[in-house]
């Protein structure tokens, strides 16, 4: 349980950090300010469609990766099939690069 809190906020951590300085260089806005976001519904639900889509991409990482470090080597831990993989990081990817692309847009 330890290792998952870590990793997610660790890397939720690194996200919102990189997520922040590319939506600054985009707007010119940094997170504390976000006025890019008053009066747009649907940026506010792309923004957290964004994070859904990283916790996907988390999600892969910690059940084919993290999951399988741990300190009982006894205990066998299945890896997500290829295909699920490949779609969760597919659908990840589109979610954060579809906010970026609205955020251009307008």
């Amino acid at each position: 349980m330890v290792k998952i809190l870590f990793s997610a906020v660790l890397l939720f951590a690194l996200f919102g950090t990189v997520n922040d300085m590319i939506i600054k260089l985009i707007t010119g806005y940094s997170y504390p300010n976000v006025h890019f976001l008053e009066n747009k519904q649907s940026l506010t639900g792309l923004f957290i469609l964004q994070y859904i889509g990283f916790a996907l991409i988390y999600f892969v990482i910690y059940k084919n990766g993290l999951s399988l470090i741990s300190f009982n080597k006894g205990i066998q831990r299945k890896k997500l099939p290829h295909v699920w993989s490949k779609y969760f990081i597919i659908f990840g990817a589109a979610f954060i690069l579809l906010f970026y692309l609205v955020l251009l847009l307008t």
